[in-house]
């Protein structure tokens, strides 16, 4: 006779069941520098399939910090198990009140003043974060020592502004169409103003993502943000505007690489973009003018205009409608013009 076995639980009561604590000191072997450490680190990102954008900003956050304790606790740079929480904070404190805004950047002039934005560091420390915890989950460090460390916090700020109606005119009167490059910048600025699409999105589009018959411009996945293609509807206007760009670029420079090239047939390239526009600024005499100001000023004439916000949300590719609310920044003006509108008072008012 085959007889049938029914594995029996074991009794529990009296047995003590260990389980790891969150931040449990585990020995660590093999002493790393921080340079290997990061380079273990990004060998185990980019086989996850990370871009390489956000390598490159791994590897520019990281020697912000081998700087720092180069010059004021060299012993870490040779033993990344010796970082502490200690450290991490002198760190914090250090970006906030005498690191200099673009130090080192390219492209990028440094400015006369110490201490970076809180939302800099904030995204410094994640970086920090992330690493940390890989660390610790390889066993490289005995203990992690971001546990503990929270965000440094702000007073209520304001996402990036968009431009006001006056000063978007001005822009727009102030550009010389018989210049290729101002005619170059102004199809660029007309199109992230008509589709919200990202400065880099803008930059780099290609003339075949474009359907000049259906009217959309397509953004791959492998271009956006979030790895998903989108299809963006654009006016026909603007539209047009791109396709007249494309031809007389193709007439200079043969078949060009993208749409948008610079005058020596290169590609044009998001710094360049950025210094034109801050040259502009200085001469029109405007606060701000930036790249991504003409994303945020479509997100926020779109909703002005009638527009939904679940749609918004699809058309600038967040994964969070809340990101999408933070985005949207309304001037007093416009408050004020859409209470005049939508009041209910003025219903009664005017009987």
């Amino acid at each position: 006779m085959v007889r049938k076995f029914i594995a029996q639980r074991r009794p529990t009561a009296g047995l003590e069941i260990r389980r790891p604590r969150k931040n449990q000191r585990q020995e660590v072997d093999v002493t790393y520098t921080i340079e290997e450490a990061l380079r273990i680190f990004i060998q185990a990102k980019e086989a996850e399939g990370l871009r390489s954008r956000t390598i490159k900003d791994y590897r520019q956050h990281i020697s912000y910090l081998s700087e720092f304790l180069l010059e004021n606790h060299p012993d870490v740079i040779d033993d990344v198990n010796s970082l502490t929480t200690n450290h991490v904070r002198e760190y914090i404190n250090y970006l906030r009140n005498d690191r200099r805004p673009y130090k080192g950047a390219e492209h990028r002039k440094e400015i006369d003043r110490s201490g970076l934005a809180v939302n800099t560091i904030n995204i410094r420390l994640r970086t920090l974060k992330t690493m940390c915890r890989f660390w610790y989950d390889e066993v490289m460090i005995e203990t992690n020592p971001m546990i503990g460390v929270k965000p440094v916090k702000d007073d209520e700020r304001k996402e990036v502004e968009g431009l006001a109606d006056e000063n978007i005119g001005k822009v727009f009167n102030a550009l010389d169409d018989r210049q290729f490059a101002e005619w170059r910048d102004k199809v660029l600025m007309y199109l992230m103003l008509d589709t919200g699409l990202r400065p880099e999105e803008a930059l780099t589009v290609r003339i075949e993502q474009f359907d000049f018959r259906s009217m959309f411009v397509l953004v791959p996945s492998m271009i956006a943000k979030n790895r998903k293609g989108r299809e963006i509807p654009i006016t026909r206007e603007v539209g047009r505007m791109v396709r007249d760009l494309y031809e007389e670029t193709k007439q200079y420079f043969g078949d060009p690489e993208q749409v948008f090239m610079n005058a020596y047939g290169e590609p044009f390239t998001a710094g360049a973009f950025r210094k034109r526009l801050n040259r502009m600024k200085k001469r029109l005499n405007l606060e701000k003018l930036h790249p991504n100001m003409f994303r945020h000023t479509f997100a926020r004439k779109y909703l002005l205009n009638g527009g939904d916000i679940f749609t918004l949300q699809k058309i600038l590719d967040h994964a969070d409608i809340a990101t999408t609310r933070k985005y949207v920044q309304m001037t007093n003006e416009d408050v004020k013009a859409q209470h005049n509108k939508y009041s209910p008072a003025r219903r009664f008012l005017r009987r």
